[in-house]
């Protein structure tokens, strides 16, 4: 009998977290879920947020057993170039066949031996197989990639086209089971994002179980994103809390049935979250909108789950032009915005340099004497510059299109890796006792030899 393996990556999630709501609300099946599994301290060498510190970038390397320089995939929902093999990629070879559900910046490369393949919703290119799960990947792209200026047709229309295909499903019937206590969820926290992105989570696991059910995979992964959302933008408030628990015992239930078809797991974080003081980070309500007032000749733009987004050009002539026009966008000498370029390509990103202290934008925080009560205050300002009349109506018209997004966690570079029936070769582990992301890779690897 060929070996198997289901892998829960739960992405950024707080496991001491789990364990404190599981006590305070009397969840038996969280307290049960981390029970009987051997345990081991992960982490990364790379420390910069914002950079290298990030899910799309860890989970490239626990993927292809490659470092953040070698990859170097540094962006939400960019692709991997094909020569960097990911894990099914090798084991489809070996005639192994994988399920890769919601993985960051995945990609199919070849669909042999590939049973199952959904992408994660901000991988705008990439394509989900079978193609019949393309229907359920338009809701959740489509809120991904619009987040926080949304269409309420459009998300109407995804979201009929999304439920339809659950009501005319056997899924149906365990959502009528919870029916009423998720009313009761959606009367508490409405449609915030952190909801829907439960929601979403939740019902991607139904259709996932329903699907393995006719067909065990020998590998499985599974990936969700809900968790470090919430930890990051709504970990201070004890309103929500409850939500975040019911969803995930809901959740560990549904995984508990999955992983009764594998004998061997491993459920990990990737990295994890720490608590910081409220920040502010801001991000465009509409960027079509933003890059058409100060005239940018852009082809497309792909927001991320961020504060930027990367924007495609018809010419790399146009995307110097771009370049220029935006980093000379300042605020006392200060850029407004970073950019990331891609060289070879077309495209750059750029997101917002500066982090906000208060949640709502006053006009008069331009001025220079109130500057350091609304934002925290860049080194490099040069004080003794004014600001112009002109540029202070544009940044006025900036700050006015922008949201604030609240951050209450930062990254770390620290994880966690909870495993049963599976063995970590001894030469991967440090000397500190701790596996390295990228040599979970050969952990998964060396399961299946």
């Amino acid at each position: 009998m060929k070996k198997n393996l289901l892998i829960l990556e739960l992405n950024e999630a707080d496991f001491n977290f789990f364990l404190y709501g599981a006590k305070k609300y009397n969840f038996l099946s969280i307290k049960k879920f981390l029970s009987g599994r051997k345990k081991i301290d992960t982490f990364t060498k790379d420390k910069n947020e914002g950079f290298d510190l990030d899910p799309w970038v860890q989970w490239i390397s626990v993927h292809t057993g490659l470092s953040s320089k070698i990859h170097k995939v540094f962006r939400l929902g960019q692709k991997i170039d094909k020569s960097k093999k990911q894990i099914w990629d090798i084991l489809s070879k070996k005639k192994i066949n994988s399920t890769i559900w919601g993985a960051f910046n995945s990609a199919l490369n070849t669909k042999k031996n590939i049973d199952l393949f959904f992408p994660d919703p901000w991988s705008f290119r990439e394509k989900a197989f079978p193609k019949k799960f393309n229907s359920f990947l338009k809701l959740p792209r489509y809120y991904a990639k619009n987040y926080p200026s949304i269409n309420n047709f459009k998300i109407i229309f995804y979201g009929l086209i999304f439920f339809y295909k659950i009501v005319f499903s056997s899924s149906a019937l365990y959502f009528v089971k919870i029916f009423f206590p998720l009313i009761k969820i959606f009367w508490i926290s409405k449609l915030r994002s952190f909801n829907l992105y439960f929601f979403l989570d939740l019902i991607s696991l139904v259709i996932l179980k329903k699907n393995l059910k006719k067909k065990k995979s020998n590998l499985a992964i599974i990936a969700m994103n809900s968790f470090a959302h919430y930890q990051h933008n709504y970990w201070d408030t004890k309103n929500y809390e409850h939500v975040y628990f019911w969803y995930l015992n809901e959740m560990v239930k549904i995984i508990s049935d999955i992983e009764k078809y594998y004998n061997s797991s491993i459920v990990l974080n990737g990295f994890s979250q720490k608590k910081i003081k409220n920040e502010y980070h801001l991000r465009p309500k509409e960027p079509i909108s933003f890059f058409k007032k100060i005239n940018l000749a852009y082809q497309n733009i792909e927001p991320n789950m961020t504060t930027g987004a990367i924007v495609i050009f018809k010419t790399f002539k146009d995307k110097i032009k771009a370049i220029k026009k935006i980093k000379d966008i300042c605020l006392y000498s200060y850029p407004l915005f970073e950019i990331q370029n891609f060289r070879n390509e077309k495209k750059f990103f750029y997101k917002f340099s500066l982090v906000s202290l208060k949640k709502k934008y006053h006009y008069k925080s331009l001025e220079k004497n109130n500057y350091k009560n609304f934002f925290k205050k860049p080194e490099k300002i040069i004080k003794k510059n004014n600001i112009k009349k002109d540029q202070k109506m544009f940044l006025d018209y900036i700050f006015k299109n922008s949201v604030f997004i609240k951050s209450t966690s930062r990254h770390v570079s620290k994880g966690t890796l909870f495993y049963k029936n599976i063995k970590i070769p001894k030469k991967l582990i440090d000397t500190n006792c701790r596996l390295e992301n990228k040599k979970i890779f050969n952990t998964i690897l060396n399961h299946f030899k």
